[in-house]
Order: C-alpha cells, then structure tokens, then sequence
C-alpha cells in the first residue's frame, strides 16, 4: 500500500511539473497582410453586355503558399519571417483583379470561380511572379508576372491572350514597405489586364470567331 502511495505521489509531482513550465516558449502569430485596397474608380464609358468570370491563377510552389517571398539572387526564395499574406498568393491575386474589374464599370457582371452563377466569358491566368527581388545595385524591386486569357464559355475557344509583367521599385526590404510595392504593382497590373480585357470583349461575337493574340 505504501509502495502504491509513493508512486502516485511521483506522478502527481511530474504532472505539475510538465503543466507549469514549457521548454519552448509559444511563438507569436504571424502577422497577416494584405494589399492596400483598390481605389474604385470608373474606368469605362459604358459596361460590356457580357457576364465574366475570373479564375483563381494558377500557380506552382512557392507561388502556391501564403508565403511573402523574396528572392536575394536568382537561384534562391527565401520567406520574410514573423508575415504572411492573408490568404495564398493566387487568391490573393484573384480578389485584387475582382475588384478592379467591379468598380471598372466595363462589364455587366464580374463574379468568381467560387460563385454558382453563369458567365458567358471566364478569365483564365497562370501566375508566375509575386515576389521582391534584391538586385544588387538596383535595390529591391517587386515583380509580378501574369499570363491571361479570355474564353467563350459556350464555345471553350480561347478569345485572346497576353502576358503582363510590373516591376515595382520598394524601399527596402522591410514587411511594410515590400506591402506598399506590392500594392502599387498590383494596381498596375489589375489596370493592365482590365483594359486588355475590356479590349477583347469589345469584339467578341456570338460566334467567338477566331482566337487572337495580344498585340
């Protein structure tokens, strides 16, 4: 009976001991990060009569990840520590495009991959750059690089296509000033693909006619 005592009395101790103190102290969150909201504004006389969809980009590891990266030589990303984006990087690509294209006033509906509702057109991209750069003796530059294109949801054709490339000089490295390059380059790059888009469409017929390359 003594032995049975001095054994519970053993594990009572070590259970207090492993509740009161931690060997590795809990990590703070990341802080999550966003662009700087699109400032709406009208770009557009007049809407398109068409309803577009815009797809999620796709985008292959590390683009594929939340991760705020920066590239110190050309072989090498590398993620800021202690931030991340608020959602990955594609969505966070998609959401920023959608709103450029809302408060554009050039189509008559503009909803996501996620949304039930039918589109006659789709907005399809692959991403392949959202990140900084720290160029030796230029200073640290934020890219981002989007290939696109539109396509008749009825025929399956592809309308037009393009590729859109910003560069965007940052101050330095530091997570607030990265988010205010990216928010500028992103800016760019929305306006970019909005007015080719709005371009395109303006030439479509019912019949989708033929495929055509941006100029």
């Amino acid at each position: 009976m003594m032995i049975r005592f001095r054994r519970l009395a053993v594990y009572i101790s070590i259970a207090t001991l492993t509740t009161a103190c931690t060997v590795f102290p809990t990590p703070e969150p990341p802080r999550a990060l966003d662009l700087a909201p699109y400032a709406s504004q009208s770009m557009h006389e007049k809407p398109r009569p068409v309803s577009l969809r815009i797809d999620t980009p796709l985008a292959s590891d590390p683009l594929d990840s939340a991760r705020i990266l920066l590239k110190p030589s050309p072989y090498e990303f590398q993620a800021l520590p202690a931030v991340r984006w608020r959602d990955s990087i594609p969505v966070v690509v998609r959401d920023y495009v959608l709103q450029s294209f809302r408060y554009s006033g050039g189509f008559a509906n503009v909803v996501t991959d996620t949304s039930p509702a039918y589109a006659s057109h789709t907005l399809i991209s692959e991403l392949s750059a959202f990140h900084a750069e720290d160029r030796q003796g230029e200073g640290v530059m934020v890219v981002a690089e989007l290939h696109a294109e539109i396509m008749s949801n009825r025929t399956r054709r592809s309308l037009c296509n393009t590729t859109h490339r910003v560069n965007q000089r940052a101050r330095n490295t530091s997570a607030d000033d990265l988010m205010e390059a990216f928010s500028e380059s992103s800016h760019a790059l929305a306006e970019a693909l909005n007015r080719w888009a709005y371009v395109c469409l303006a030439e479509a017929s019912p019949d989708d006619k033929s495929p055509k390359a941006d100029q």
